[in-house]
């Protein structure tokens, strides 16, 4: 899938932005705050229906719009054209999706179509972050391969809200737990196919996560993830863990066991807590072979290259790592650099090539 052509309307600093790419390899160049990383920050938005900056809608429009607009036109793909459009009127905010013009009214049915992935410098929390960072970016790369999850991850968090819901009433005097039987047992359904979707996408995507460590690092052994969950074989046996922790929930108004409170461990190969012993070049190496495992693991399942964003990391890197990361890209998909310093790129090891210069919400082609 190629990217050809993205449009903006009051996205961040661009009141309007047409852009033409490369089917390769596109440099965006310019100082820090021009806008560079708004530009794959939109095109984020048009693959995943967020932005990887984690923000919300609202604080996209450009200041003093109501309303942003993007659109991407592909080649290379069943489909032609992606829409997203988002307005904040009144303090009621709407947003659109469209597919070559027809309008989509779930996300399952949008997300995995056009496929990005995005390669950014706080990527680094997922290794050090909280656990909710980690259980967040594994939920979104399963959702882009199986988006069946996007409504199992919801049907779960709907539960669980009712469940916890019903939990403080109870703690508070104003019901009974009577009802309580029912919500632990839906409760342990849902969760049960949360969990194991996790369980058997990470034992496959340490394979990647593996392969790519090695190849940016040329270390020999690479840490391994492991999904740290409840030891559970069946639905029966975990409502019967969440039936044995019920005082606790009582206690606390809220649910203590389940997949909202899972951790994906990153273990050396003396399985040690990688986070605890690993340097900053391996913690960094590592959060940059996450988002290379994702690619490579989405191109085998789906038979779909996505997008390559990279917002402006190799100044992040040593020359030996940097090199060994371009030789990995390179010729797999489109890719789409940021970078304030154009040293970086080097005629005649890319193939075809576009140099973009971004200038306080204006482009140039160089």
């Amino acid at each position: 899938m190629i990217l050809d052509n993205l449009k903006l309307m009051n996205f961040r600093n661009y009141s309007s932005l047409d852009i033409h790419f490369s089917p390769e390899i596109n440099f965006i160049t310019g100082d820090n705050g021009s806008g560079k990383s708004n530009i794959l920050e939109a095109i984020s938005v048009i693959s995943n229906l967020k932005s990887f900056r984690n923000t919300s809608d609202s604080h996209i429009v450009k200041w003093g719009s109501r309303s942003y607009y993007c659109s991407g036109s592909v080649t290379d793909s069943e489909y032609e054209k992606f829409e997203v459009g988002f307005i904040n009127e009144n303090d009621k905010t709407k947003k659109k999706i469209k597919i070559d013009g027809k309008e989509i009214t779930k996300a399952s049915d949008y997300y995995g179509k056009l496929l990005s992935v995005v390669f950014n410098p706080s990527d680094i929390n997922i290794i050090t972050g909280a656990p909710e960072l980690r259980r967040r970016y594994f939920d979104s790369v399963i959702s882009k391969i199986f988006p069946d999850f996007i409504d199992e991850l919801n049907d779960f968090k709907s539960v669980l809200n009712s469940r916890n819901i019903l939990l403080k009433k109870i703690r508070e005097g104003k019901t009974d737990n009577k009802q309580l039987d029912v919500w632990n047992r839906l409760f342990a359904e849902k969760a049960f196919i949360v969990l194991k979707k996790r369980e058997t996408f990470i034992k496959d995507f340490n394979h990647f996560f593996s392969n790519t460590y090695s190849m940016i690092s040329g270390e020999a052994g690479s840490p391994e993830i492991i999904y740290n969950t409840v030891n559970s074989v069946n639905v029966d046996e975990l409502c019967k863990l969440i039936q044995s922790r019920l005082r606790d929930d009582l206690r606390k108004g809220s649910t203590g066991t389940g997949p909202q409170r899972d951790d994906f461990i990153f273990q050396n190969s003396e399985s040690f807590n990688f986070n605890n012993y690993a340097s900053q070049g391996q913690k960094r190496t590592a959060s940059i072979s996450l988002k290379l495992a994702e690619f490579e693991m989405i191109s085998k399942i789906k038979q779909k290259k996505s997008i390559i964003l990279v917002d402006d990391i190799f100044s992040e890197l040593d020359e030996k790592r940097r090199s060994n990361m371009i030789d990995l890209l390179k010729h797999k998909s489109q890719i789409i650099f940021t970078m304030v310093n154009s040293d970086y790129i080097k005629k005649g090891i890319y193939g075809d090539f576009k140099i973009f210069s971004v200038d306080n919400g204006s482009i140039y082609t160089k």
